[in-house]
């Protein structure tokens, strides 16, 4: 019988400052596979809330590492990214994303997907907004609902 090999890691960090300290320190210093890599780009973040004081899912990780006005870093391997006030970036972002998935760790369907979320984070540009554009992702996607319940 074939032996499962381990999923190769790498070492890895990912982290930025938001707002008082509300990024995750899940992914700093440690040694990481494309997967848990992956999953923590993706995870919601947990930082919008509607006026009621609800939560709004889909504020993904990767979207703060992009657009926050403070400071972060990114270290895969020996490769390091940081920046200071005022200087994150979704080239930042992209360019550690590419460097991971040139590596063989994240498979071409992560990098899609990974791709799309910068892209996406893109139109949103600033942290700030990423409430905003959330709740009217959500209002769109309701409002589309309805359409289909009365055309059905």
């Amino acid at each position: 019988m074939k032996q499962q090999r381990e999923p190769r890691r790498e070492l890895v960090t990912i982290w930025c400052k938001i707002y008082t300290e509300n990024f995750s320190n899940e992914m700093n210093d440690r040694m990481a596979t494309g997967q848990e890599i992956y999953d923590f780009l993706m995870k919601d973040s947990g930082d919008c809330f509607d006026d009621d004081g609800q939560l709004i899912p889909g504020d993904c990780n990767l979207w703060y590492l992009g657009s926050n006005e403070k400071f972060g870093n990114l270290v895969y391997k020996d490769k390091t990214w940081n920046w200071g006030f005022g200087g994150s970036s979704f080239d930042i972002v992209e360019d550690f994303v590419r460097t991971v998935y040139e590596d063989g760790l994240f498979t071409e369907e992560q990098y899609r997907d990974l791709m799309s979320r910068i892209k996406e984070g893109r139109k949103i540009e600033d942290m700030y907004s990423i409430t905003d554009y959330l709740v009217r992702k959500i209002t769109k996607q309701q409002h589309r609902k309805e359409i289909m319940n009365h055309v059905f």
